[in-house]
């Protein structure tokens, strides 16, 4: 895979995190949790496809987390470090991320995804 398509990928997960952390800093009243919750979540995912690109690991957006998280692992024992089991069960949104204390711990989670894959 060339070099910009690489790229490409990884700017667009640091769009949806920078997004994410955006609709986060608003007062709190005003913080729509859905929204913080879908950024992070697509930056996380982001982050680790543009992780195994960099390695020659073919993924895509149909990807799921957990064969992201699981293929980052093989590479990488430090991906260990990284608890993602909130997101795996993603797919009941419309109950799960609508408060703060759940945004908040999905960008607590891009963070460390974000810090672990350019470190």
């Amino acid at each position: 895979m060339n070099d910009i398509k690489i790229k490409s990928i990884f700017d667009q997960a640091e769009e949806y995190f920078s997004a994410a952390q955006k609709e986060l800093f608003k007062p709190e009243e005003d913080v729509v949790h859905y929204m913080v919750c879908k950024g992070a979540f697509k930056s996380i995912h982001g982050y680790l496809n543009w992780y195994l690109h960099l390695h020659e690991i073919k993924a895509s957006d149909s990807t799921s987390m957990a064969e992201l998280t699981k293929h980052c692992r093989q590479l990488d024992d430090k991906f260990n470090k990284l608890n993602l089991d909130l997101l795996f069960n993603a797919h009941e949104e419309e109950d799960v991320w609508m408060n703060m204390a759940t945004a908040q711990e999905f960008m607590d989670l891009a963070l460390k995804t974000r810090e672990l894959v350019k470190s």
